[in-house]
């Protein structure tokens, strides 16, 4: 079968706004994984990254028209639900024949009102590429599509719901992502992270699967990528690392994992792999970490395996917050890993919200106050958005206390492009939230003493971005 895998276009000023050159379009590291499968299972595969190539609906349309495939797979995520339905409407319209799949964790949890409006043609639920194999098998051969697990459908006017498949155990017996499918040109990496100028990190997994509790997370959910911790072989995956840089010229890796590190002896074996085989010096690589558990022993190999990097999910300054969050950890053991991190010689980064459950403007300036003085060399903070699928979600839609007109609502930076928060805890604004992310972004990036860091580091052409980004 001919398959294009779409990666639907988002409004980057509807996003980001004044932000937008702190964005960094990444290739979606699912969608290559899918690809590959496909195309060893024997399948005419190709990928459409409308996004980060900015491509319009003609455009869309002229590709489909081109390449005339069988199938057209769609990842919905929720920001971008609204264009993926407009997208599939115009494709009905024009490809009658094409047959519409949709995936990822927004489809998954509405499969009942895409599949009725006729968005789609099969949902799939969890990971895609064993099922896709599967649905596309059946397809092809005409077989039942009640035995293809992992799927939802509509026939004779009732939706139904196949069994899900279960995770995907053997992780290594996937192949690798299919990067050569992508226009990787096209993509760019954060100004503020990166390693090497104009060097963009060709992303990584290590692991799959999350068993933390975070109650603002969709991406852990049975819906997704499930709360099951799967590893893969260590040397698996630096094997994968030795072909990207053989086969693409690549040495800087960033992991895209939900918890990696997690397991200490996983992520020791990582470690020692890459030294063994005399990649730690030629290699660079940085991931997400929890606070918890981590140890200067640990921190000291990743940093001699070549870690550069480490971004903490620190999420509040607020022990009060953290505890609404399920983090299971507190601002001591935040503060304790971020100087051991920086012990080991690793640089710290860090993921922070604001408008929290329960928030109050006290609870976020000493949020605010705390990420300035943990010296972090960047810093995010995000208006909390209780996505889809998360279990704050569930919490404050049956309160009624979500408010939106379209999915795009569902943005981290309000302040920045426009918009308007979908969530403000009791107490207060709107308009002060947005107000209070403002005040986050100038005291962290324009404070004297991170000019001062950038101009040492010879990042000059940074800051004029936050000066205007920020103003």
């Amino acid at each position: 079968m001919k398959i294009l895998l779409l990666i639907p276009p988002t409004d980057i000023e509807r996003s980001y706004g004044k932000l937008k050159k702190f964005s960094n379009p990444q290739p979606s590291i699912g969608v290559a994984y899918i690809a590959a499968v496909l195309r060893k299972n024997g399948h005419d595969v190709q990928v459409m990254d409308a996004y980060v190539k900015g491509d319009s609906l003609s455009d869309i349309v002229n590709k489909i028209r081109q390449y005339a495939p069988d199938v057209i797979g769609l990842s919905v995520l929720t920001p971008s639900a609204e264009v993926v339905y407009e997208i599939s409407k115009n494709i009905r319209t024009v490809f009658p024949n094409i047959k519409i799949v949709m995936g990822n964790i927004h489809a998954s949890l509405f499969s009942n009102e895409i599949l009725t409006k006729g968005y789609a043609d099969f949902i799939i639920h969890r990971e895609g590429e064993l099922t896709m194999s599967e649905l596309f098998r059946a397809l092809e051969s005409g077989g039942r599509l009640e035995s293809v697990k992992g799927i939802s459908f509509k026939k004779d006017g009732a939706i139904i719901d196949n069994p899900i498949n279960p995770p995907i155990e053997d992780l290594d017996s996937l192949p690798f992502p299919a990067w050569d499918l992508f226009p990787m040109d096209k993509y760019s990496t954060d100004p503020r992270t990166e390693v090497r100028k104009g060097i963009v990190e060709r992303q990584i997994l290590a692991t799959r699967g999350c068993p933390n509790q975070c109650t603002f997370c969709s991406s852990r959910t049975e819906k997704s990528l499930g709360s099951k911790y799967r590893m893969r072989n260590p040397k698996c995956v630096v094997d994968e690392m030795v072909y990207m840089n053989e086969r693409f010229g690549d040495d800087v890796f960033g992991f895209t994992d939900l918890a990696f590190p997690l397991v200490r002896d996983h992520a020791i074996g990582f470690c020692n792999e890459i030294i063994k085989r005399g990649y730690a010096k030629k290699f660079k690589w940085f991931t997400e970490c929890r606070v918890k558990p981590l140890d200067i022993e640990l921190l000291t190999l990743m940093k001699k395996a070549g870690c550069v990097r480490v971004c903490f999910g620190i999420e509040s300054g607020n022990d009060k917050i953290l505890k609404v969050l399920k983090k299971n950890f507190t601002v001591d053991d935040v503060r304790n890993s971020v100087l051991m991190t920086r012990k080991a010689g690793i640089v710290v980064d860090g993921m922070l919200m604001i408008g929290l459950p329960d928030e109050v403007e006290e609870d976020i300036n000493q949020t605010i106050d705390f990420a300035v003085k943990l010296k972090l060399r960047y810093a995010i903070f995000n208006i909390f958005v209780p996505y889809p699928g998360c279990e704050l979600y569930d919490t404050l839609k049956s309160e009624n206390k979500i408010n939106y007109k379209n999915w795009s609502d569902f943005t981290s930076y309000p302040s920045y492009s426009g918009g308007m928060p979908v969530y403000v805890p009791d107490g207060l604004s709107k308009e002060k939230l947005m107000e209070l992310q403002k005040k986050a972004m100038k005291k962290f990036y324009l404070r004297p003493g991170f000019i001062l860091n950038e101009i040492t580091n010879f990042k000059f052409n940074k800051i004029g971005h936050y000066i205007e980004g920020l103003k």
